[in-house]
């Protein structure tokens, strides 16, 4: 075994366990509204703050 996979093997192993979907909270996000209100501001998605991406997340 080469050093390469050595290394891929024990990042594995320091893996945590994936998470599955069901664990994951249930959020419902406004995306096309999102992209509206950005688009109209004239900036990215990426560019908005937190407070305003949150305005558009329904949990």
């Amino acid at each position: 075994m080469n050093g390469q996979m050595r290394r891929y093997k024990e990042s594995l192993a320091k893996m945590s366990d994936p998470i599955l979907l069901s664990q994951c909270p249930k959020v419902k996000l406004d995306l096309k509204g999102l992209m509206q209100y950005a688009k109209e501001k004239g900036i990215k998605v990426i560019e908005l703050t937190e407070k305003e991406k949150a305005a558009f997340i329904k949990e």
